[in-house]
């Protein structure tokens, strides 16, 4: 799903956090996809106290802040391509799935907008909506599954706006979790689920088959774990977010960083086993694997944390890990003791990239 959308056959993916931007670049030689450039900017450091990508009240893109952010990575990368595809923050965006009677999908097209109204928590003429098959097929026998996906028409603007004052030229834009859905296409066939732990949000997206079943945002993340610690253990944001990135949930480590840690990050699991639980009750469809993105998800013990929030008492164990798109991707030697890092912070621009290739 994209709102808009011209065919290019290169260009970059640019993934507009809250924190930090990310961009990668990528180019295609025979049948490689090959990792041609990347780079981020991070607001923490590269901006003043008072410079937001977002307004605090309502979140939408700070568009003259982003486009100044992303003119400086584009320079400080080297990257001259123009044609991009941005990301759309999840917690922008809307997703909810319902049922509609058998029809064609041209009748599907027509009736989607009224049903929508009682999921969509805006007008539908301030909106963009873009709909698919959960089961990925339309039947005119059988009661069709829907999921549905808007979002508003003034942040679509102001993302245009961004690309112009960019210097770039807009070829889509779609949500985080449609990207990071294509980024981690590996031929896998169960279901799976893939959480990506941002900076100011946590964004849950189900899989089947490469199908988006469902996806769902909250507000508990990163942010929060770095507040916690700054709070319990009464130091500052930046040598909070320091220890949380050195010790994480590790052992030998204060036991109250750990505490303050935990009781984070056992919120999240929390939200993913329900939110799993519900879909295998409702769908008859067992979960096998985890998929873990975010720079959260580098924190130190963080999977064992995890495996045992999600798996305790549970008879069908699932797989939990971290999530390794660039693995399909070509790239240079000397980064390899990157990957783990690129891995779990660049997968959503990756996606983005990739949609060129389609």
């Amino acid at each position: 799903m994209s709102f808009f959308s011209k065919k290019k056959k290169s260009g970059i993916g640019i993934d507009i956090g809250s924190k930090v931007i990310k961009v990668v670049e990528l180019s295609k030689r025979k049948n490689e996809i090959i990792l041609s450039n990347y780079g981020e900017v991070n607001l923490d450091f590269a901006c003043s106290n008072l410079f937001r990508s977002f307004e605090n009240k309502n979140l939408n893109p700070q568009v003259d802040n982003i486009s100044l952010a992303i003119k400086e990575l584009i320079k400080e990368t080297g990257i001259h391509k123009k044609s991009v595809i941005f990301s759309l923050p999840d917690f922008s965006t809307f997703f909810s799935t319902f049922q509609m009677p058998p029809m064609t999908k041209k009748e599907i097209d027509s009736a989607v907008y009224f049903e929508a109204r009682k999921y969509i928590p805006l007008p539908l003429d301030e909106i963009f909506l873009d709909w698919q098959s959960v089961d990925n097929k339309i039947s005119e026998k059988e009661v069709n599954r829907i999921l549905v996906m808007a979002i508003s028409k003034r942040i679509i603007e102001d993302y245009k706006k961004i690309a112009i004052d960019s210097g770039l030229e807009l070829i889509a834009v779609e949500p985080e979790a449609v990207s990071l859905k294509r980024a981690i296409h590996d031929g896998f066939e169960g279901a799976r689920c893939l959480v990506e732990i941002g900076f100011q949000s946590t964004n849950i997206s189900i899989v089947d088959n490469n199908q988006m079943k469902m996806s769902f945002s909250f507000d508990i993340s990163g942010k929060d774990i770095t507040n916690s610690i700054a709070g319990k253990l009464n130091i500052g944001y930046e040598d909070a977010e320091e220890m949380k990135r050195k010790h994480g949930l590790g052992e030998g480590g204060d036991p109250s960083l750990r505490d303050s840690i935990s009781s984070i990050i056992s919120e999240i699991a929390r939200n993913v086993r329900n939110i799993i639980n519900d879909f295998e009750k409702k769908e008859n469809i067992l979960i096998e694997n985890i998929l873990l993105f975010g720079g959260t998800s580098l924190m130190s013990g963080i999977l064992d944390y995890f495996d045992e929030a999600i798996n305790f008492r549970r008879e069908n164990r699932i797989q939990i890990e971290m999530g390794k798109p660039f693995d399909k991707i070509v790239y240079p030697r000397e980064i390899e003791e990157n990957m783990k890092e690129i891995n779990a912070n660049y997968s959503i621009a990756l996606g983005e990239a990739l949609k060129f290739f389609e």
